[in-house]
């Protein structure tokens, strides 16, 4: 059971419900709670340290929370399945800080949503399927580009941050998972691979 994915869309969903019964219309969230609880770099480098965290928990209107929602349900369930459920919330949560760390490259306006982390669970799933993929982990790569720049018109930045994150942490913790080139089958070590990974 994909707990993890499901407790994480039912905050998101939760805190855009509590905000838009605050704001003038349910469609948008009005801009001083985003100002409040997204990323504004010059809030942030003035005490406003808590944003780091809520940033990625806020969405500005009901299309943006919509189709984060629709990819987090989507790669999220696919990376529990790989890396397990309390293992994919930690994950979650360190990615999601460091993407919102991140948009502070962005000098003016306000950062918010879920879309970094989201890239960054993209990377985790992509390299940990490269057995499926012609070439292995190239192909993983070439897919998290191409997916990048379809995303790139939004959060440039905090899309890239999360992807190659994604890319590396799962990189690291997959290491062991496949045999290597240089072996057969019947010399892979046992208890690697997604079948028998540890958690």
């Amino acid at each position: 059971m994909a707990w993890a994915t499901y407790l994480l869309l039912a905050v998101n969903t939760a805190i855009y419900g509590i905000l838009a019964s605050q704001s003038a219309t349910p469609i948008q969230i009005d801009r001083r709670y985003m100002a409040l609880l997204g990323m504004e770099p010059q809030a942030f480098l003035g005490g406003a340290y808590w944003q780091v965290i809520t940033s990625f928990f806020v969405h500005f209107d009901l299309p943006h929370l919509g189709y984060n929602m629709v990819f987090l349900a989507f790669f999220g369930t696919r990376a529990e399945e790989l890396y397990g459920s309390r293992r994919i919330l930690g994950l979650y949560l360190i990615l999601g800080f460091f993407t919102s760390l991140a948009s502070l490259l962005y000098p003016r306006g306000i950062s918010a949503g879920a879309s970094g982390a989201i890239f960054g669970l993209l990377g985790l799933v992509l390299v940990a399927s490269r057995n499926l993929y012609p070439r292995g982990i190239w192909t993983s790569l070439l897919y998290g580009f191409v997916l990048f720049v379809l995303a790139s018109a939004t959060g440039l930045i905090a899309h890239l941050a999360g992807l190659v994150l994604g890319l590396a942490v799962g990189g690291w913790i997959t290491r062991d998972w496949y045999p290597s080139t240089e072996q057969t089958e019947d010399e892979a070590p046992l208890g690697t691979g997604p079948e028998g990974r540890k958690v």
